[in-house]
């Protein structure tokens, strides 16, 4: 009997000891857990807005997982002029995701120092930073209402035909003194080309790159100006050497 009793007793001795153990072991689990600081950082959708700089506006690094609110960074982030969605993901081994969606930047106005984007917003840019290279540089003043024009037909326009864009500047039609066409605008191309469009044709400018392919194609890699300007079918290209006024 009493060994039965010493065997009851190291049997409970072993189960309460096992009991202990897994306790403590589920409490460093949890303590783990809730300590656990952010191990990486994944942001995708981000064009213009660089990884490090989000980060360091957030204020997130190395901070507590389960402490981190994904509803506050949404908020945060929409608070961010060239974004318009947030999406934020994080699981408990330390990984958080971040999908942004920003907005588009049409150009970058010289005069005003503003960068306009495809919501129509403007953001006060003074330093053009290399964050924004491949957006066009509205180098002049355009009238009020065709400048309002520009920026909502501009959104039609694909945007890496829009990213071949150097320079865009305000350049009504003439013939002598007279205004025939007084919402066309010069875009000087990165491939060393000029294009003359207005807004009423501009969504023409989505098809550049093919019709372009198709000068060269029959004359070879030559440069000059490209009229789209005109309803008709038919764009007129030659080498620059007019004024393009009556294209």
């Amino acid at each position: 009997m009493q060994k039965e009793k010493k065997k009851k007793k190291k049997l409970r001795f072993k189960a309460i000891l096992a009991i202990i153990l897994l306790v403590y072991l589920l409490i460093s689990i949890v303590y783990y857990l809730i300590n656990k600081p952010v191990k990486e950082i994944i942001i995708n959708g981000n064009n213009y807005l660089k990884d490090n700089y989000i980060i360091d506006y957030l204020n997130i690094e190395n901070q507590n997982i389960f402490k981190i609110n994904k509803k506050k960074i949404k908020n945060k982030l929409l608070e961010l002029e060239l974004i318009n969605e947030v999406e934020v993901k994080k699981n408990y081994l330390g990984k958080l995701i971040i999908n942004i969606k920003e907005d588009n930047v049409l150009f970058y106005n010289l005069l005003n120092k503003t960068l306009v984007l495809s919501s129509g917003k403007e953001i006060k840019e003074n330093n053009f930073s290399d964050a924004y290279l491949g957006v066009p540089i509205l180098t002049n003043m355009v009238p009020n209402d065709i400048y309002k024009e520009l920026i909502n037909k501009l959104i039609r326009v694909n945007k890496n035909v829009l990213e071949s864009v150097s320079e865009i500047a305000y350049d009504p039609s003439k013939v002598g003194e007279k205004i025939v066409d007084d919402k066309r605008f010069k875009l000087l191309m990165n491939d060393g080309n000029t294009v003359y469009i207005n807004t009423v044709n501009i969504e023409k400018f989505n098809d550049y790159l093919e019709i372009y392919e198709g000068i060269v194609s029959k004359n070879g890699n030559i440069k000059g100006c490209l009229y789209l300007d005109s309803s008709s079918e038919n764009n007129h290209f030659n080498n620059c050497s007019g004024s393009g006024d009556n294209g």
